[in-house]
């Protein structure tokens, strides 16, 4: 990707509120400093004043930029894009190391498997399972502190430690109790971490 979005692209606007909500659609339109997207499921109207980031791109190769809603017509919203385009680094959260007992559900397919999270951030997780599940989304299910999610991600990546499987997961669709959950399961640990230091 050469440091901008092209007509045709993925796109996810991100509204960032206490509660954040997203909507993915299709670049439509770039010029120097605008760029104007076709959003699937728009709001009928869009928050004029709100904190926008959008995400161009695919996996492995997204840029961000912060945005300040311009205008609507139709389908079609523009938006000012402020500062340059970025690479998205999902690995920029700080991840924290755990061990708890984590439950990985092939999201295609009919498999389970019992594993254990070996570590988690705002953005995704890791987990030791016995084999790597199959299809490319999974669903994992965790309980900690008295609560439990089963939370959506994408299988970004695998590799074998010994007899055992490592897979890289990155959370996908969060609803905002979701979220919830691993922002509250991230401060946890990095409490625990505090506390032993």
């Amino acid at each position: 990707m050469n440091g901008a979005p092209i007509p045709g692209m993925p796109v996810v606007v991100v509204l960032r509120t206490p509660r954040p909500v997203q909507w993915q659609g299709e670049v439509v339109a770039v010029r120097e400093t605008s760029l104007a997207v076709r959003v699937k499921n728009a709001p009928e109207s869009w928050d004029p004043n709100g904190p926008y980031v959008v995400i161009c791109g695919t996996p492995g190769s997204r840029l961000t930029a912060q945005a300040h809603l311009v205008a609507r017509n139709g389908e079609v919203t523009a938006f000012k894009v402020l500062g340059n385009w970025k690479p998205l680094d999902l690995r920029r959260d700080q991840r924290f190391a755990t061990d708890l007992r984590v439950e990985v559900r092939s999201v295609l397919g009919s498999s389970r498997q019992q594993g254990r999270l070996i570590d988690v951030s705002l953005g995704g997780a890791a987990a030791v399972v016995e084999s790597r599940p199959g299809g490319s989304q999974v669903e994992i299910g965790i309980a900690a502190q008295g609560y439990s999610a089963r939370l959506l991600c994408d299988l970004v990546g695998s590799s074998q430690v010994g007899d055992e499987t490592v897979i890289h997961l990155r959370f996908k669709d969060l609803t905002p109790p979701h979220q919830a959950f691993v922002r509250n399961l991230v401060a946890w640990l990095l409490e625990t971490e505090e506390r032993a230091s």
